[in-house]
């Protein structure tokens, strides 16, 4: 029973490395910005929503990194415990859902400041940058 549940566990976090490694692309805001002929004050605030968008993805990827570290002591553990290692599991998943949404959440903020022109154009990143599963 205890190899079965640190090869699952084993699984899950190949799995969820492959999930959380995707390449971030801070939305591909330097090719997309020429694209959308922002005015001057639209630019300045697109730039410092990426740059805090920038900001909270570093510290989440620290959280999630050290969460991987505590995670991989736990499985070393002589008597690994079942509920430690779920918890850990599930705010790793937390973190993961968090990154997902400070994405979306930058989305949605930079949208509001578009012109309907604008949006429409700005629309195609979402699905251009977001894989289908992350909406």
């Amino acid at each position: 029973m205890k190899r079965v549940t640190i090869m699952m566990v084993a699984v899950l976090m190949i799995f969820s490395t492959h999930l959380f490694s995707q390449p971030d692309h801070g939305f591909g805001l330097q090719k997309i910005i020429g694209k959308l002929n922002l005015t001057e004050p639209q630019r300045k605030d697109v730039e410092k929503i990426g740059v805090d968008m920038a900001k909270q993805m570093v510290t989440l990827k620290a959280s999630l990194a050290t969460a991987k570290i505590d995670l991989r002591q736990l499985l070393k553990s002589d008597i690994p415990e079942k509920s430690a290692i779920e918890k850990k599991i599930s705010e790793m998943a937390t973190i993961g859902v968090q990154l997902r949404m400070n994405k979306i959440n930058s989305w949605f903020a930079i949208n509001k400041l578009l012109t309907p022109d604008q949006q429409k154009i700005w629309k195609k990143v979402l699905f251009q940058f977001f894989p289908i599963w992350i909406l």
